[in-house]
């Protein structure tokens, strides 16, 4: 490795100053930290701007764009999409605190009596996909988490996000954003990170005093194109003196931290005018506006707070509602970007709670879970699988999808291959490998 690349990688470590709230962020550490990659080629120097601007518009995304919500903790579905009350207040170990003459019915949907819900399934029961009684396998947080969003237990598998955002070609810059859940990619796409909407003006205009004011800039605009002029062409001779797969490839993220910002800015462009001030709302705006651009494929997202070992109802039932609240906005941000007819929405957890509560009111870990999803090629309207009495797991007929007590348990494996087709990726060679259970036609 030769000493100006040492220098490079060495003063790029002492201008780490990120943080995940409103301190000032340097842009440099922000795009190393996310991986975030602008497809540049191999030499820049010389590239005039509408050459790049064409291949930046060659490497747009126009969808299909995928967006996951994971509960982190273990969430309950019975307070959620698969209900189930109790007939007398005399019963000694409940099940909830709902009596069964409580649950109502929207179309194929039985809901609990949680305040929100009944509006929620009115509003997306022709969209919404119901999966219950699906077999995790485990009672950890961390392996039915990888479980749930990569189809199977086994370490350093990674997520459907990483592979359906590696597998496109060519690759838009921020394929994959993550702000929670599982996102391991096992190297196959690099992960960005952007955590609010005033990061991305700052990373768009770094030449600008205030990021909102074009007016206020540090340097004179002739000043700083001689500066990204002279940085290219450093990083093209240094470039060519390396070889070793692992120092070219953090080159390419030293290329990207020192390239030009075209493709922000064209962000700025479609970020909505009002911000919200709900944190979990202000990542789906950020999303959803990558995806609107044409600059990322996939984005995951968590809501945490659902390991609810005491206090259940009280302190899950809020979660619920936000997890809700979180879909039903990511849906309205998308109809008003015009690309609700090509987002998927897939919302699912670590595993499931107790079907009984313990000592202190909680409920513990319970490996029977249930998922949820929508978009625009699965059938919705429907449920799929169901447990019984004691939250076990009905066996379906894996052709048919009805009950069977002759048929199999639905698992996290079984899902995945059904994402996968519908993604296009079961035959690509990213997938190799990644063992997924057999296919059942889930997805309708």
């Amino acid at each position: 490795m030769s000493s100006s690349f040492r220098y490079f990688l060495k003063r790029t470590q002492q201008n780490t100053t990120y943080t995940h709230n409103h301190h000032k962020t340097s842009r440099r550490s922000i795009l190393q930290m996310t991986g975030a990659s602008l497809i540049l080629p191999t030499t820049l120097t010389g590239l005039s701007k509408k050459v790049r601007a064409e291949q930046m518009e060659a490497n747009r995304h126009g969808g299909p764009y995928w967006l996951t919500i994971h509960a982190g903790g273990g969430w309950d579905p019975t307070l959620l999409c698969d209900p189930k009350g109790i007939t007398s207040a005399d019963d000694p170990a409940p099940i909830n605190n709902y009596f069964t003459d409580e649950i109502e019915q929207v179309g194929d949907f039985l809901v609990p009596p949680v305040e929100g819900h009944l509006e929620f399934y009115q509003t997306f029961q022709n969209d919404l996909l119901v999966i219950n009684g699906i077999d995790v396998g485990t009672n950890g947080h961390e392996q039915g988490t990888r479980a749930t969003w990569s189809g199977g237990m086994d370490a350093n598998r990674p997520s459907l996000m990483a592979l359906i955002a590696g597998a496109v070609e060519p690759r838009p810059s921020l394929a994959f954003m993550s702000s929670g859940g599982y996102d391991y990619t096992a190297g196959l796409v690099p992960i960005t990170r952007l955590p609010d909407t005033g990061t991305i003006q700052e990373l768009a205009f770094p030449e600008r005093r205030n990021a909102a004011d074009p007016s206020v800039v540090y340097l004179h605009s002739d000043i700083n194109s001689m500066i990204q002029k002279a940085r290219l062409e450093r990083l093209d001779r240094i470039q060519s003196q390396v070889h070793l797969p692992r120092t070219v490839n953090a080159m390419q993220v030293l290329q990207a931290a020192r390239a030009d910002d075209s493709e922000l800015s064209s962000l700025i462009e479609v970020l909505p005018e009002e911000i919200s001030s709900d944190s979990m709302e202000q990542q789906i705006q950020v999303a959803l506006s990558c995806f609107s651009a044409g600059v990322s494929i996939t984005s995951s997202l968590s809501i945490g707070g659902f390991d609810t070992h005491g206090n259940h109802d009280a302190t899950h039932t809020p979660r619920l509602q936000q997890v809700l609240s979180a879909i039903t906005f990511a849906r309205q941000e998308a109809e008003r970007l015009g690309i609700a007819d090509r987002l998927y929405i897939l919302v699912g957890s670590d595993f499931a709670r107790t079907p009984h509560y313990n000592d202190g009111n909680g409920k513990d870990h319970w490996s029977i879970t249930s998922m949820m999803m929508m978009g625009p090629d699965i059938q919705g309207g429907r449920v799929i699988g169901a447990t019984d009495e004691d939250q076990l797991p009905r066996y379906v007929n894996p052709e048919t999808l009805e009950l069977d007590d002759n048929g199999v348990a639905i698992k996290p494996g079984n899902i995945h291959a059904a994402l996968r087709r519908l993604a296009g990726i079961e035959d690509n060679p990213i997938v190799t490998g990644v063992e997924v259970d057999s296919w059942m036609p889930i997805l309708g």
